[in-house]
């Protein structure tokens, strides 16, 4: 099975790296000056200094310095938030305006991003060292447990707290992310899903992925966002300002790294993914945009073998960034389900 999955990962790495190399070439070729373009950022923008959203603050935990937003009472039961990749606190401003009126709201740059440490290692971005920030984190927070929410990579991260530390999760909220065993059966028996994923193997290869997203200056923050197809549905949800804010953040010298170190990181621990583990009993609510471009959304129903206590909320018309996309919606959601599972 070893020999099968290296010559399946090799092969795809291989394919879809050249796939990209060629593309590359070709942007580059059409309009050399267009695709080297850089803006200087130096300032960040006015949406990244709003008070409302909460105080800036840092902890220390699992040894990195974790740079994270703060609003509410700290008395009050703790609500974490996990962003996903290619993002940071800010994805979440819908929700620290919204919750923070009854709960004590946290959300973090996960280790890599932004303004929390960055080790510089692949394997410093292991499942297991992800998950015991988490589990660190709570109790630095000044917290013995949380309300956790996570949304693509914080959600694979949320996943694994909740399985491996019951006693951390009250309740579990996740958006647009699949809990790993899901994943491995869907991408293993759907074409579809297999192709989605496609960008999981170019990322392998060293330099390749952060040249590419700085190409044309980081319009790929333009596609992912608000483009045609990835882009969210509602664009009055994410304005050109909220775009010139991930640049700012991701054009800072090896900001993409670390977060690309999150995928490159995940096929050497291909062994765990499947596993029988027994059923997670805390609470759970999926929350799915299904118009994501890169998950299958049938893949939001499909986990009643790893947990035994989930809701599940279908989106229509809207994207992978579904909390910033449909957040009336997803607020509501969210609130339906703390009020009937507290």
């Amino acid at each position: 099975m070893d020999i099968l999955f290296a010559v399946v990962y090799y092969f795809l790495t291989i394919l879809w790296a050249t796939v990209t190399l060629l593309r590359t070439a070709l942007v580059i070729c059409t309009n050399p000056v267009k695709a080297f373009k850089k803006t200087r950022r130096d300032v960040p923008p006015s949406c990244l200094l709003d008070a409302s959203l909460g105080t800036h603050k840092y902890v220390t935990a699992n040894g990195l310095k974790f740079h994270y937003v703060s609003a509410g009472d700290e008395s009050k039961p703790l609500m974490l938030f996990l962003h996903g990749f290619p993002e940071f606190w800010f994805s979440w401003r819908y929700q620290l305006q919204e919750f923070s009126k009854d709960y004590h709201v946290v959300a973090i740059d996960m280790r890599g991003y932004n303004e929390t440490s960055k080790p510089p290692h692949r394997s410093d971005y292991s499942f297991e060292n992800l998950r015991q920030d988490i589990v660190e984190l709570v109790p630095a927070l000044g917290h013995r447990s949380c309300i956790l929410v996570g949304h693509d990579w914080g959600g694979i991260v949320g996943w694994r707290v909740t399985q491996r530390h019951p006693e951390l999760v009250e309740r579990f909220i996740v958006m647009n992310c699949p809990h790993a065993k899901v994943f491995k059966n869907q991408i293993l028996s759907r074409r579809s899903q297999l192709l989605k994923s496609w960008y999981l193997f170019m990322f392998q290869v060293p330099w390749l992925p952060e040249f590419v997203f700085g190409l044309k200056d980081y319009a790929f923050f333009n596609a992912m966002f608000r483009g045609k197809n990835a882009g969210v549905r509602n664009k009055e949800t994410f304005p050109p300002e909220v775009v010139e804010a991930y640049k700012y953040v991701f054009s800072k010298p090896g900001a993409m790294t670390g977060p690309i170190n999150y995928i490159r990181c995940m096929f050497d621990q291909h062994k765990g993914a499947g596993g029988n583990p027994k059923p997670i009993q805390v609470p759970i609510l999926i929350l799915w945009g299904d118009d994501d471009l890169f998950l299958d959304k049938e893949l939001c129903d499909q986990h009643s073998l790893v947990a035994s206590n989930v809701t599940t909320r279908h989106i229509p018309n809207c994207s992978h960034w579904v909390q910033q996309d449909a957040y009336p919606l997803v607020n509501k959601h969210m609130r339906e389900f703390l009020d009937e599972s507290g």
